[in-house]
This record gives C-alpha cells, sequence and structure tokens, in this order.
C-alpha cells in the first residue's frame, strides 16, 4: 500500500527524499518547506527605519514604485536619447510616459481581474505531499503564508481520505483548494514485462486515488459554504499521443484528463469547480525511474526542479481560487516553450546530466538551504510572475520608440 503525506509546517513530511542525515529530523523538513526566507528588511538601520515608515501612516503608498517606474522608465530613456540624438526632448518624453502610463493601466487592470490573489490565506490539501512536486508545492503556499492540510493518507483508501477531510475541517474549519498530485509511474519496461504489482500500482494510485480524492473534495464542497476548487495534475497521455515503455501511467493520465472533463459537465451549476494542472517534466524520482542516458539528455533541455515549477503553479492555482472559476488549464511546459527550449538546446546541455548521464545538479537541500539558495529564489521569482506576456510587450514598446527616434535622427541622417 502506497503512503502519501500532505504536508503542514507544524508537522513535517516524511524525510525519504532528503540528502541530509536521519539525525537532522524534523527540523530540516520544516526549513526546507518553509524556504528561504532572508531577512531583507533587518540589513541595514536606514532600510529598517524606510520599512518602518512604509508599514506605518503611508502604508498606501506601496507597491507605486512599479506603475511610477512603468510610466518614468521610456519617458526617461525617450527623452535622454532625444536629446543625444538633437531631437525636440517635450514630445519623446511625453509620448514615452503616455505609453507607460497605458502599460501600467494595463497590469492594473490584469493584477485586479486576471492574477488577482486571494484577500485571505487559503487551506488547502495536497495529496502526494511527502516528495516532488507535491512537497514543493507544499513549501510555495507556506512560504505565501497559507495553510496546508498534514496528513498520512492512502489515496486508494475511501476511509483515509475521509480522515483527511474530517482533520483539514477539525483544523482550519474549510478547506479551498485540494489538490490530487499522489502519482506514480511504475518501470520503464514495455507492458509485458511488468510485473502484476506494478501495474496495480500505478492503476491504484494515479487513477482510483484521483477517482476517490475527487469524489472526496466534491463531498465537502458540495457541503461547504462558498464550495472550493479540485486541482486534477495530469502527465503524459493526458494529450492522447502514445507513452511508450509508461503504457499503464499514459492510460491513467488519459483517463485522469477524461474523469475532469466529465465531473466538469456533472458540476455544472454547483459551487465546485474542477481543473486541471499540467506541471510538465520534473527532475524527480518518478522521471528518473528506468531512465537511459538519452532520456537524461533530453531533460536537460525539458526539466525543471520541483521548486521551480511549483513556483509557477501556485500562484496561478491561487488566481483560479480567487477568481472563482472553472476549467482553467494551467500548463508550465506549453507547446511554445517546449520548441523555445528545443531552440535553445546547446545552452542547455549538461544543465542536470554530463554526457554519460551522471547527475550534476546540486541537491534539494542545497537548493533550498545552501549555497545554490540565491539561483534557486532567483528562478522561482521569475516563475511566479504572470505577466511575462505584458513586460515583454512593454519592454518591445520601450525599444521600438527608441528606433524610431534613431531613424528620425537629423545627426544620423546626415
Amino acid at each position: 500500500m502506497v503512503m502519501f503525506t500532505i504536508a503542514d509546517v507544524s508537522k513535517g513530511a516524511t524525510d525519504e527524499d532528503m540528502d541530509a542525515p536521519s539525525t537532522s529530523g524534523r527540523t530540516l523538513i520544516r526549513q526546507l518547506l518553509r524556504g528561504p526566507r532572508p531577512e531583507l528588511f533587518q540589513a541595514h538601520p536606514k532600510i529598517r527605519q524606510l520599512h518602518h515608515i512604509l508599514r506605518g501612516n503611508h502604508s498606501h503608498l506601496r507597491g507605486l514604485e512599479r506603475p511610477l517606474g512603468t510610466v518614468f522608465l521610456p519617458a526617461y530613456i525617450w527623452g535622454a536619447v532625444s536629446s543625444l540624438l538633437g531631437l525636440h526632448f517635450a514630445l519623446p518624453a511625453v509620448s514615452g510616459a503616455a505609453v507607460g502610463g497605458l502599460f501600467a493601466a494595463v497590469n492594473r487592470f490584469c493584477n485586479r481581474r486576471v492574477w488577482p490573489s486571494p484577500r485571505q490565506p487559503i487551506t488547502v490539501v495536497i495529496t502526494g505531499g511527502s516528495r516532488g512536486l507535491g512537497k514543493a508545492l507544499a513549501r510555495e503556499f507556506l512560504a505565501a503564508g497559507d495553510r496546508v492540510v498534514g496528513v498520512a493518507c492512502d489515496v486508494s483508501d475511501p476511509a483515509g481520505l475521509a480522515a483527511v477531510e474530517v482533520a483539514a475541517v477539525a483544523a482550519f474549519g474549510q478547506v479551498d483548494a485540494w489538490v490530487n498530485n499522489a502519482g506514480y509511474s511504475g518501470a520503464f519496461q514495455v507492458l509485458l514485462d511488468q510485473r502484476d504489482e506494478q501495474i496495480e500500482q500505478v492503476v491504484r494510485t494515479n487513477l482510483l486515488g484521483t477517482l476517490l480524492s475527487t469524489r472526496q473534495a466534491i463531498s465537502l464542497f458540495s457541503r461547504q459554504p462558498g464550495g472550493g476548487h479540485v486541482f486534477n495534475v495530469d502527465g503524459a497521455g493526458a494529450d492522447g499521443f502514445p507513452t511508450p515503455n509508461y503504457a499503464a501511467y499514459g492510460a491513467t493520465k488519459a483517463g485522469v484528463t477524461h474523469l475532469t472533463a466529465t465531473l466538469q459537465r456533472e458540476l455544472e451549476g454547483t459551487a465546485v469547480r474542477l481543473h486541471t494542472v499540467s506541471p510538465g517534466m520534473i527532475l524527480t524520482d518518478l522521471l528518473l525511474e528506468g531512465a537511459t542516458a538519452a532520456n537524461k539528455q533530453a531533460f536537460n533541455i525539458l526539466c525543471e526542479h520541483p521548486e521551480t515549477v511549483a513556483a509557477f503553479l501556485v500562484p496561478r492555482i491561487k488566481s483560479a481560487v480567487a477568481r472563482d472559476v472553472s476549467g482553467t488549464y494551467t500548463r508550465y511546459l506549453t507547446p511554445t516553450s517546449a520548441l523555445l527550449r528545443l531552440a535553445t538546446a546547446p545552452s542547455r546541455l549538461g544543465r542536470f546530466f554530463d554526457g554519460s548521464g551522471q547527475p550534476v545538479y546540486p541537491s534539494e537541500r542545497d537548493r533550498i538551504l545552501g549555497r545554490h539558495a540565491k539561483v534557486t529564489a532567483r528562478l522561482q521569482a521569475a516563475a511566479r510572475r504572470q505577466n511575462g506576456g505584458l513586460a515583454l510587450a512593454y519592454n518591445l514598446s520601450v525599444l521600438a520608440g527608441v528606433l524610431v527616434m534613431l531613424a528620425e535622427a537629423p545627426v544620423l541622417r546626415g
């Protein structure tokens, strides 16, 4: 029987996939769940004073630096370039401010309507939270101030899932989101060579576990005021493409896609919302089991660490909860991003594995708490941003303005 832990900051998750010695115990697990929390506002007295001012009567001014910067940056750049080129200063500065103001307004609208966050912390149940993506999701939710229920459970056991609901309601009163993340890939073999127990475990965990977990979540959300949101995690096979050597896994993930679509139709008009989350290829034991050296070279291009993917998924999960919509499909590795990764493949070779397939990436402990923590934090910050397309359009507009001025400059035109 497969056991899964749903992580909680107060109880911690199992440490079976940690690189630290067992003597670290729960302290290390709690640190890893919380992630790095640099005390930036304690670094210097002047910074502390500024932080105190912003937290005081002027707290309404916090966050204004971003829209103001959006307005003044193109105005300054366009104006400065025009002065250097001998153009009239006022018109470029005004037009730059106008473009910046437009983008600031669009960004403000998107933050309120398209990418909002819940006003209050939410309560989340995450199956498969003892390792890999599940633990990274739990850590990301906790870092955002949310509540994550901590109970050990076999997702294929209805009684165990009922106990999860009881524990969650007893601890927090209600559950806002239920993420069905627990999964098992089985051995990397053709179906004929797989043992009966391997196939059974894949089906019990991925399909039966998702069925029962979703039913439990629907039962809970149907009874509690305001309903709730169920997020089913898909995987290879969910899109209908073949999954050689992972026949059972692909079949179960195709079944999860069908299940989610069916339940969305069944639950129309209710307060229960169904969503799909697609994390792409994550560098975990689940993926690496039975992987060849050739597979690992592909992983260099298409894979990411769990904490980076979790940083991408959590804000979007929370945004779906805040908007109270149904049927969202959040994908980390889209066809466009996959093509971009393939186009830049030479720069990605050797990221995780060398030419012989040996791992060269840091351990989870080092990525979260060690000397690679800053790199991890930087990647997570980039993944959390939901306005990447808008930011790109804004930067291109500033660049276009500069290019127009360069083309019209009398100095360059002779």
